[in-house]
């Protein structure tokens, strides 16, 4: 399947390194957009460069996931919908760039979602405009092999459990969702993306 993201869209992504500065620059400058000029969002953005971090200094990856994709024969690009403000982003964009690292065949790049809304209301998850949202294309054809996001089955199934409860404050629910991520140690996006880069190299 022809992707909907094109070389245009693909010229205007980031790598790792330039989304990572971004981050940064947004928190150490006064020169930012409007949106992190708000405290409250300004506040997210550090708490999140600060998950960022736990998670590149704490992943382990595991060895049937890294002989996976060392397994990979073509050449793929990874597109990640992103954005800093969010903080399922900041638990799993990290984990997503380490794992592409195991594989010299895998291209890292982010899309800001904001930005590109169009593109995000293309990949919705069950109408839902959620973020992170990973893309994998065949790098030489642009076809589409599959979609990731915007979190682990299993906390998905929780937060979609959770969505309409009126027991729980949203401000729960969130220290709950990150508390889940710091207990699961990215070994649920792990397990899954062990199925996925076999089937997407098969």
């Amino acid at each position: 399947m022809q992707s909907y993201i094109t070389p245009e869209i693909l010229g205007q992504t980031l790598s790792w390194e330039q989304y990572y500065a971004l981050v940064k620059h947004y928190i150490d400058s006064d020169d930012r957009p409007e949106l992190y000029r708000q405290e409250k969002m300004l506040r997210y953005t550090a708490e999140n460069l600060k998950r960022m971090d736990h998670v590149l200094s704490s992943i382990n990856i595991e060895s049937k996931l890294y002989n996976q994709l060392s397994a990979v024969t073509d050449h793929w690009t990874w597109v990640v919908l992103a954005e800093p403000w969010c903080g399922d982003v900041s638990q799993e964009i990290a984990a997503l760039y380490t794992i592409s690292t195991c594989s010299d065949r895998v291209d890292f790049r982010i899309l800001q979602s904001d930005s590109h809304p169009q593109v995000l209301d293309h990949y919705t998850t069950g109408g839902s405009r959620s973020i992170p949202k990973l893309i994998c294309l065949r790098t030489d054809t642009g076809e589409e092999l599959g979609t990731w996001g915007p979190r682990p089955q299993a906390l998905q199934q929780i937060v979609m459990e959770d969505k309409d409860r009126t027991d729980i404050s949203f401000g729960d629910k969130v220290r709950m969702i990150h508390a889940w991520y710091a207990q699961d140690a990215t070994r649920s996006i792990q397990e899954e993306f062990i199925d996925l880069v076999k089937k997407w190299n098969s």
